[in-house]
């Protein structure tokens, strides 16, 4: 029987902090950093990490990530992810997944308490975006919280 293996745009919690300190040095304009961004995020436009996501909400918080929105999307069920990106290269560097949930209002509740809990501040609610596309779409932006 043949041993399942990680996937290989799967992040382990352990590397977690080197990835985002990776992103961090490629946003700074680090040329070698953005060519190491490969060996975390070997897909890295449009990836979707499975990870340990709270985790990496914080980290990419405190390296001064950018972050747009929660994408709230029902696809069968209800998920949850939030894209981050570096200011730099103004592209998705990680789709971090946060879970699947029951129901939108679960799927809303969770994925705001992980950015909010993990150093990220969302918009009010007037200003989400509510699609009707597929089942059902928000966008809640999000942006990190001043430290000062």
């Amino acid at each position: 029987m043949a041993e399942a293996t990680e996937p290989n745009y799967a992040l382990s919690p352990e590397r977690i902090a080197d990835a985002v300190a990776v992103l961090r040095k490629a946003q700074e304009g680090d040329q070698k950093a953005h060519r190491d961004l490969r060996e975390y995020f070997p897909e890295y436009e449009g990836l979707v990490m499975q990870t340990d996501h709270a985790r990496y909400l914080e980290l990419a918080a405190n390296a001064g990530l950018v972050a747009t929105h929660l994408l709230i999307a029902k696809c069968g069920g209800w998920g949850a992810s939030v894209d981050t990106y570096t200011s730099d290269l103004g592209l998705p560097l990680a789709s971090v997944d946060l879970g699947d949930y029951a129901s939108r209002t679960e799927a809303i509740r969770e994925a705001a308490r992980a950015a909010t809990d993990n150093g990220w501040m969302l918009d009010p609610e007037h200003q989400w975006s509510d699609f009707d596309c597929a089942g059902g779409e928000v966008h809640i932006p999000i942006h990190v919280r001043p430290t000062h």
